[in-house]
């Protein structure tokens, strides 16, 4: 399974930069924190590709700060990975919970503890 949660390695890098700040972060603070700490080595451009393309895919929002332009997430962690995996089951399984279930499965019986679990979530 996709352990990005459908947004590349670098997506995820900067959202989870994002959410961990829990502040909007100037394109300053970013291009910093991704050439100290990730060592990216990156020009502002690369990063401004990136911040514009996850506008574009509605992942982030900007607004004029006081001095810079700030970036911050538009949906919490939670939120992003539960509409991913309702995306992702829409896509693969028709929207089918129970052909999610079938191949989480590989066919095999669950536990009767698993299915009380299961019985208990619907």
């Amino acid at each position: 399974m996709n352990k990005n949660f459908g947004l590349s390695y670098t997506e995820k890098e900067i959202m989870e930069l994002l959410w961990q700040s829990g502040e909007p972060l100037s394109f300053r603070e970013i291009l910093d924190y991704a050439n100290d700490t990730w060592k990216k080595n990156w020009k502002k451009q690369t990063l401004n590709t990136y911040l514009l393309n996850m506008q574009k895919a509605g992942l982030i929002g900007s607004e004029r700060g006081k001095v810079y332009q700030v970036y911050f997430p538009l949906l919490t962690r939670e939120e992003h990975i539960h509409n991913w995996t309702r995306k992702m089951v829409k896509e693969t399984f028709g929207g089918s919970v129970y052909s999610l279930v079938a191949a989480f499965t590989g066919g095999e019986r669950l536990s009767e503890e698993e299915a009380e679990k299961l019985r208990k979530l619907i």
